[in-house]
C-alpha cells in the first residue's frame, strides 16, 4: 500500500503559552489519535524544538548553518507516515489529526524506488 508523510508545521509560539496541564492534554490527544490509527500509521515522531541544520551549496561547497531560523513563520514540528490507498484517503486521515488545531499539515506521497 502507498505511504504518505504527514509533515506537521506550526508556529513556535502556539505551544509556548500552554500550562503543563494543557500540554499534557494535547500530548494525550496525539497519542489517542495515533493509537486509533495504529493499523495505518507506520511511524511518527516529534522533532526537537529550535534545533536542526540547514545545508546549501555555496561556491560548489556544502555550507551548514544552524536552523530552523527564528525568523521563519512556521517550523517543522514533527511527522507521521501513514498507509493509504491514494491522496484522498491520506488527506481524510490527516483531517482527523489533532495538529490541525495548532498548525498545518502537508501530505506527500513517499516514492518507492
Amino acid at each position: 500500500m502507498p505511504q504518505y508523510m504527514l509533515l506537521l508545521r506550526d508556529e513556535p509560539a502556539v505551544f509556548a503559552g500552554f500550562s503543563p496541564e494543557e500540554m499534557q492534554k494535547t500530548i494525550q490527544r496525539y497519542g489517542d489519535w495515533r493509537r486509533s490509527l495504529q493499523n495505518r500509521i507506520t511511524m511518527g515522531q516529534k522533532l526537537k524544538d529550535g534545533e536542526g541544520r540547514v545545508m546549501r551549496t555555496a561556491n560548489s561547497k556544502p555550507v551548514v548553518k544552524d536552523g530552523p531560523f527564528a525568523e521563519a513563520k512556521e517550523v517543522m514540528g514533527g511527522f507521521f507516515v501513514v498507509e493509504a490507498e491514494d491522496y484522498d484517503q491520506a488527506v481524510e486521515v490527516a483531517k482527523t489529526c489533532p495538529h490541525l488545531d495548532f498548525g498545518s499539515i502537508e501530505v506527500r506521497q513517499i516514492e518507492r524506488t
